[in-house]
């Protein structure tokens, strides 16, 4: 959950216009409405980035901590190679994939993409295949059929950063 600096402060004056106009309303005396407005304006603009921080903490925590496969409880030490896998069904989840290839190769880790907007799956993704020969990996399941659709395994591309 990203949350900018601009979105945290207009919150925040909305909170706090509404809590100096109930509490002026209320009529409490001396300067307690614009106290309330200022304590809302305040925790307004922390608020979202302290939830912004502890999500991303147990986020971060939650995937160090999770085991990523069976065959290696250090698997840091091995060498790891990440193919593209094509034209997945939609419905597929990680651990249906997972679990297909699995069978012949050892797996790190498995990503699944999905559109930003809808959060659907977009029909492609990458394993990390844990000391494995890729071109035999490539040969073997490249145009191979998954739920009713054929693959298309690939060498990854390096990610390109503007």
């Amino acid at each position: 959950m990203k949350v900018s600096l601009m979105q945290c402060f207009l919150v925040s004056l909305v909170l706090a216009v509404l809590g100096f106009v109930i509490t002026q309303q209320v009529s409490f005396e001396g300067q307690a409405p614009t106290m309330v407005a200022l304590s809302l304006l305040i925790s307004g603009i922390v608020t979202p980035w302290i939830a912004s921080f502890i999500g991303t903490n147990k986020q971060s925590h939650s995937q160090a901590s999770a085991p990523t496969t069976n065959h290696s409880a250090d698997s840091s030490s091995d060498n790891v190679s990440t193919l593209y896998v094509g034209n997945l069904p939609y419905k597929a989840n990680e651990a249906a994939v997972k679990a297909y290839f699995e069978d012949h190769i050892r797996i790190q880790s498995v990503r699944l993409m999905k559109d930003k907007k809808t959060g659907k799956r977009k029909g492609y993704g990458f394993i990390e295949v844990i000391d494995g020969d890729v071109e035999a990996i490539i040969g073997q399941f490249n145009d191979s059929v998954f739920q009713d659709r054929t693959l298309k395994v690939r060498p990854a591309k390096d990610k390109v950063t503007d």
